[in-house]
């Protein structure tokens, strides 16, 4: 399982609720108090936007870049629709029809996160166990279960009622979130399309050439990405400075080999887990084919998909380390 509720937030209310409704007969079903009760127990109150911080001002104290002109207006857009949503929501406090409408717009809007899907849909589970017993409390959860079933979710449901994400789902995130942040370069957008498109071409022959040419790819894909290192970037920045007026015996040399830059970047937990990236890169290097000529004497012996899958694995779980774009918190629950 590997989708997530956002992609499918139209169907929540439908496939979710409304189908709770129909295991419900009219004399056990009341509008004021299934309603009201959801909408008290699971649906959070909207959060006002954090104000920005402006970098510079004029000598009349007013903001004038241009950076800090659009965080204003970004911020007063907010603000406004923040209000909006708070005055809806004080309402749907005091009226069921109002509660079932924010309700449904609550797991709609576009803007509702997959931690807020999460934790309503669990918080839900009480309200509904409240209102109408353990025999509805069941069907619920028979109908969440079905859902994550219909939708192929990330999502294992344990009883009582709380939702935990799967190892498929948080290797797909993960594959998402990095897919999501090269699209932003064009030099690692190119990249990645390459890995993607060896990775397909495998398919038609699944030969040792090609095994090597989707190595490859990935490889060049992780350096890229460790040379946009903050840690990295700033070594080479203040190298290049100091080299600018230093003697040639003075020259500090740039962080520009996968080894340096491992170095210098600082998100290692163990000096271990840095050893390994650097002996799994060294593999890349010295194994004939991938990305050199390397030592066919060290080769064992011929690569295959076993290796395809497990490098590829390996290599893909090292990327949290070599992007801080990529956040673990939100690969494992947004």
């Amino acid at each position: 399982m590997r989708g997530e509720f956002s992609g499918v937030k139209g169907e929540i209310i439908k496939d979710i609720f409304q189908a709770l409704i129909d295991e419900m007969s009219d004399d056990e079903f009341s509008d004021d108090d299934l309603w009201g009760d959801l909408f008290r127990e699971a649906i959070p109150e909207p959060t006002e936007p954090d104000a920005p911080i402006y970098t510079h001002f004029d000598d009349d104290g007013q903001i004038y870049l241009d950076g800090d002109i659009q965080a204003r207006d970004t911020y007063e857009a907010a603000s406004a629709l923040y209000q909006d949503r708070l005055e809806a929501y004080n309402d749907a406090a005091n009226r069921a029809d109002l509660a079932w409408q924010y309700i449904v717009t609550f797991f709609e809007d576009p803007t509702t996160t997959e931690r807020q899907i999460v934790k309503s849909l669990e918080d839900a589970f009480e309200a509904i166990e409240d209102y109408g017993g353990g025999n509805l409390a069941n069907a619920y959860y028979q109908i969440v279960e079905g859902f994550l079933e219909k939708y192929s979710l990330r999502y294992d449901l344990r009883r009582p009622f709380s939702l935990h994400p799967t190892l498929p789902g948080i290797f797909a995130r993960l594959i998402r979130d990095l897919k999501q942040i090269t699209s932003q370069d064009a030099a690692l957008s190119a990249l990645m399309r390459d890995f993607e498109e060896n990775v397909r071409d495998l398919k038609a022959e699944q030969s040792p050439r090609r095994i090597k040419q989707c190595l490859a790819s990935q490889f060049n894909l992780l350096e890229a990405l460790l040379t946009l290192s903050p840690e990295v970037m700033a070594y080479n920045e203040a190298a290049e400075v100091h080299n600018a007026t230093a003697s040639r015996r003075q020259q500090r040399k740039l962080a520009n080999t996968f080894g340096a830059m491992c170095d210098k970047a600082a998100v290692w937990p163990h000096d271990d887990v840095l050893k390994s990236a650097k002996s799994i890169y060294g593999f890349g290097s010295d194994y004939p084919g991938i990305r050199h000529g390397g030592t066919p004497r060290n080769a064992k012996r011929e690569i295959d998909m076993r290796d395809l899958v497990s490098m590829t694995i390996v290599l893909a779980g090292f990327t949290p380390y070599f992007s801080d774009a990529l956040k673990a918190e939100n690969i494992y629950l947004d």
